[in-house]
């Protein structure tokens, strides 16, 4: 009587085992196909060219700290290459050869010259890494994700940058703060609005599809004033 009511028991229990194997392959193949759709959705999407910042342009540095302010209202209207290639190379650009160590300089310090912000970079057609030294864009994801990183205001700004660092550096709060402030002068200089703001980093990394090494800390979104 035991033996023959453990095996229906026992079948069961198999049963159960290779329905979990099964949905787990099944959901592993998901995330393959989305990982796959969205690398294709990438490759629609060609690098961009910036042209030469202009560090000759802009209102001085005292005027642009007079007019420094948050504002969260945004027009959905891009910014001219030119006018990115700014903002840019403001935020985390190069701007000298490195005279003590090897290695090129940015416009915003790091500790230990660790240079580990990414600067993942969300335009209405998609986002794309900022490539400092060559001063381009390489794209990442296709489609507009601006409304995936912030409320609704965020969805209407030229670009969102998306500040990104290893999940184990201790310091990139702070390196991003000097990021940070470079983009709100900039932006004060040129008329723009500006906005430095936290989000459910958990929702952003999904919505980039950042590696777990990697997280997004802030986020900070420019554009023109609304009419």
């Amino acid at each position: 009587m035991r033996i023959s009511s453990f095996f229906p028991v026992a079948a069961r229990r198999s049963a159960v085992l290779v329905a979990l194997v099964a949905l787990a392959f099944c959901a592993q193949l998901a995330a393959c196909h989305h990982q796959a759709s969205a690398q294709a959705l990438a490759a629609e999407l060609k690098p961009i060219q910036l042209p030469k910042p202009e560090i000759a342009a802009g209102m001085p540095l005292m005027r642009a700290l007079a007019q420094r302010k948050t504002t969260r209202a945004f027009r959905d209207q891009p910014l001219p290459l030119q006018t990115l290639s700014n903002l840019l190379w403001a935020a985390l650009g190069v701007n000298r050869p490195r005279e003590v160590k090897p290695g090129l300089g940015r416009t915003a310090p790091s500790a230990m010259n660790s240079q580990d912000i990414e600067l993942d970079v969300v335009l209405a057609e998609g986002v794309y890494v900022y490539e400092a030294e060559a001063n381009r864009l390489l794209p990442v994801l296709a489609g507009d994700l601006r409304g995936k990183i912030g409320t609704q205001a965020p969805a209407h700004a030229a670009v969102t940058i998306v500040y990104v660092a290893a999940a184990k550096d201790d310091y990139a709060q702070v390196d991003t703060g000097f990021i940070g402030q470079n983009v709100y002068l900039f932006a004060a200089s040129e008329g723009l609005n500006a906005w430095f703001y936290t989000f459910r980093a958990t929702d952003v990394a999904a919505a980039l599809q950042l590696p777990a090494e990697r997280r997004p800390l802030y986020a900070q979104s420019v554009g023109y004033p609304p009419r």
